[in-house]
């Protein structure tokens, strides 16, 4: 994976991992008190870009982490004890520390020769053709890296927020929306989430999905309820915006 990424990626993960470990909820001396992973989104979005990267089997290997403890951070369901929250920490900012350490050591020489190629990171970097489709505009995606990173990591989001929506087992005055409202949520992110893994995109329903996350996620804190499953909408939301900036400017 080395050098495979963008340094400003890992700079950015690593800011990140440093804003986790000063998170409250990770702090404490009884280390085995357990934690809910959904209420550390953050954290699940860096092992997710983290994984995105590579293959997944390689990356499990080189961060020594057990499988089914990240099978619940891409998850963002399950709990895990606080000292293993910690830990999945640690190891991802040693990983991303170690990564920084090599792009320096290979860029150093060779800096003198990098004049020429915006170019190609041009050609890389965002959509490459436009077409418009039932009055809509629709965009094909390019190969980027870091576009295809953030829809995984978008992808996996809402699949966890449908799950975590179909199968609430709260009493109704406990969950964030009524039924007919979980009914049009699911719709409109099963949507998303197809639109997602097709060669096209579509701004307009990327921007009604990051809408009704907004609006869980703001029910979420207003009524003091499935506050797990809010911030998970909240960090969906955010993201789509980040991908609809990132693809159509």
């Amino acid at each position: 994976m080395s050098g495979k990424f963008p340094i400003e990626d890992i700079h950015r993960l690593l800011d990140t991992i440093d804003q986790i470990k000063s998170d409250p909820q990770l702090s404490g001396r009884n280390a085995n008190r357990t934690v809910d992973v959904g209420t550390l989104p953050d954290l699940s979005m860096v092992v997710l870009e983290v994984l995105g990267w590579t293959n997944t089997a390689y990356m499990e290997n080189k961060l020594g982490i057990d499988p089914s403890v990240l099978s619940k951070f891409v998850k963002m369901r399950g709990k895990v004890p606080l000292h293993v929250a910690r830990a999945v920490a640690e190891r991802l900012r040693t990983y991303l520390r170690s990564e920084d350490q090599a792009f320096a050591q290979r860029k150093q020489p060779a800096r003198k020769k990098e004049p020429t190629p915006p170019k190609k990171q041009n050609v890389e970097g965002r959509t490459v053709a436009v077409a418009r489709m039932l009055g809509e505009q629709w965009l094909a995606v390019g190969g980027s890296s870091e576009i295809k990173v953030k829809i995984g990591v978008i992808s996996s989001l809402l699949d966890s927020i449908i799950d975590q929506t179909k199968h609430a087992n709260a009493p109704p005055d406990q969950q964030i929306m009524s039924e007919i409202e979980k009914q049009q949520l699911i719709a409109i992110l099963e949507t998303a989430l197809n639109v997602l893994r097709s060669p096209l995109v579509e701004k307009g329903l990327f921007k009604a999905a990051r809408k009704a996350l907004r609006k869980g996620a703001e029910a979420a804190v207003e009524n003091g309820v499935q506050e797990g499953l809010g911030v998970i909408m909240g960090v969906a939301a955010e993201r789509f915006g980040d991908l609809i900036r990132l693809i159509f400017g």
